[in-house]
């Protein structure tokens, strides 16, 4: 965490994964903990499955001004898809900390260059190179999800690694915030997702 008491959270995603959802929790559960919060997107051309990165600025003492941060000034970056993940790896700062769904979604433009599989172990290498083991989480969270019943909640799975890691918002805090943003029919599979995700960096 920063001395300035600030937490920049990077969001890697492609249209549809819900990755903007993920944001809207985090900052939901910041003001609900009383924290400053400031949240800001980028999307890709195409709604679906196009890149979108999400920034969401925490303070823990003292008020965000700015959702944006610049490139090395990540300190979780959280990351949805691999390829994306590898595109945005630049705004992981140097003690950040990396948490990666290991899903893949190859662009039409890379059909030629390989698999799915083959473009993920190459970039998951890559990846892997240039972080400390130590701060680098690679989390099978779409197949967590899809156990529980649910693929759309790799999301939720993740915050749940996000918020075990860093201990930036109380159970309740989460779960309030869960429960403010998701219908009837999702809330709790959501937060069983969530539970699922804390219970899996736990167990590391």
């Amino acid at each position: 965490m920063s001395e300035s008491k600030i937490v920049n959270i990077l969001i890697s995603s492609v249209g549809g994964q819900g990755g903007l959802t993920l944001s809207r929790v985090i900052a939901v559960a910041s003001v609900l903990s009383g924290y400053s919060v400031r949240t800001g997107e980028t999307l890709g051309m195409a709604q679906r499955f196009g890149s979108v990165l999400s920034y969401v600025r925490v303070g823990i003492d003292g008020i965000v001004y700015s959702p944006l941060f610049d490139e090395g000034e990540a300190h979780y970056m959280v990351c949805m898809e691999v390829i994306e993940c590898a595109r945005a790896l630049k705004y992981l700062g140097r003690d950040g900390v990396l948490i990666v769904d290991d899903v893949v979604k190859p662009p039409t433009s890379m059909s030629l260059v390989g698999s799915g599989s083959e473009i993920k172990s190459v970039l998951l290498k890559q990846i892997s190179s240039t972080i400390d083991s130590a701060r680098f989480f690679l989390v099978p969270a779409k197949r967590i999800a899809i156990e529980l019943g649910s693929s759309r909640a790799a999301n939720m799975v993740l915050l749940g690694v996000l918020n075990g890691i860093s201990k930036l918002f109380s159970e309740s805090a989460v779960t309030e915030a869960v429960s403010s943003l998701f219908s009837n029919s999702t809330r709790e599979p959501s937060l069983l997702a969530y539970r699922r995700g804390v219970d899996y960096i736990k167990h590391l």
